[in-house]
């Protein structure tokens, strides 16, 4: 019965609109190659086209084309991977192109000659012979664009470009248990004094430049946060030696940041906590950072979390 209205229906279409129902409709998409591949590992998948063209995908036009030429240029900057961590984003896409089960459905980014393209791979069997998949390649450049944006929005600070608080519940979630985790909890002191005396605009800028400063020690999942306000955090991994060294650091590069017209530059005091029960560590480095504040600020501490006893500190 399908394969009569099938055959009915483009025989409609063709007399009465020109139209074929398998070039025009089923294959038209002019962002859609359509592409067949036997079974294979993914390095030694080939992708043979039925329609459309690998130029609009930005590879030369041809027969075919191995997916291992696609995936060497797989492009790991963007926001994505940013928020996931880059090996993190590598194995979940490499992990759908590569499942067994349910149908590999996954969309990521290439860069080709300069040129960034969004690429949506879909992978079927067919029914009639499993070995064989059926495989559409979409553009998606247009519309990730767009996408992107709003994701990068979600995630970061619009001031001055750190991940913000709902970023740092999620990498916190994944990463509190590594090794060599600590929290650095930072607070510009007397920062309020800078936006009465000298106005928002000026505070922003400062912001901006500490936020700066922060950016420089990013390194893999080393990263620091904006809170809100004049708070930040870091989540960082590593050496007591290498935490003291960066908050030592960060505090005499604050010193330096050289705002028109900011006669007083603020300080700032750090709290570092290293993790180890992996309770809440970053309230306890609030606590520890309240430490230096209490005892005159512009400075840090360092905790480990098994030595903090459980008495409040006075904020």
């Amino acid at each position: 019965m399908g394969n009569d209205r099938l055959s009915r229906v483009s025989e409609e279409l063709q007399k009465k609109h020109h139209v074929d129902v398998v070039a025009d409709i089923l294959l038209g998409r002019p962002d859609r190659v359509y592409l067949y591949a036997e079974k294979a590992q993914l390095d030694q998948m080939v992708f043979k086209v039925i329609s459309g063209s690998l130029t609009r995908i930005g590879f030369p036009d041809g027969d075919a084309i191995a997916i291992k030429d696609i995936l060497v240029h797989f492009d790991l900057d963007n926001c994505y991977a940013a928020v996931s961590g880059k090996e993190a984003y590598r194995d979940y896409v490499y992990g759908e192109l590569t499942r067994e089960t349910g149908e590999p459905n996954v969309t990521f980014p290439i860069r080709k000659d300069g040129k960034r393209y969004w690429l949506h791979i879909l992978m079927y069997p067919v029914v009639k012979h499993p070995n064989i998949l059926c495989v559409s390649i979409t553009d998606l450049t247009e519309t990730m664009i767009a996408e992107e944006l709003n994701y990068d929005r979600s995630h970061r600070d619009s001031l001055t470009g750190l991940f913000n608080k709902y970023t740092l519940d999620f990498h916190y979630g994944l990463r509190y248990r590594d090794p060599g985790f600590h929290a650095v909890y930072l607070d510009l002191d007397d920062f309020k004094s800078v936006n009465d005396l000298c106005g928002h605009a000026k505070g922003d800028r400062f912001l901006d430049a500490f936020a700066a400063i922060l950016k420089t020690y990013h390194l893999g999942n080393d990263l620091f946060y904006r809170l809100g306000g004049d708070e930040f955090i870091g989540l960082c991994f590593g050496t007591e030696k290498k935490m003291r060294k960066m908050a030592a650091e960060i505090i005499a590069k604050t010193h330096e940041i050289k705002i028109d017209a900011l006669h007083r530059i603020p300080s700032v005091s750090i709290g570092i906590v290293r993790a180890v029960a992996c309770e809440d560590v970053v309230h306890k480095a609030d606590r520890v950072m309240y430490m230096v504040k209490n005892a005159g600020k512009n400075g840090y501490r360092y905790e480990r979390e098994d030595a903090l006893s459980a008495e409040p500190v006075a904020k």
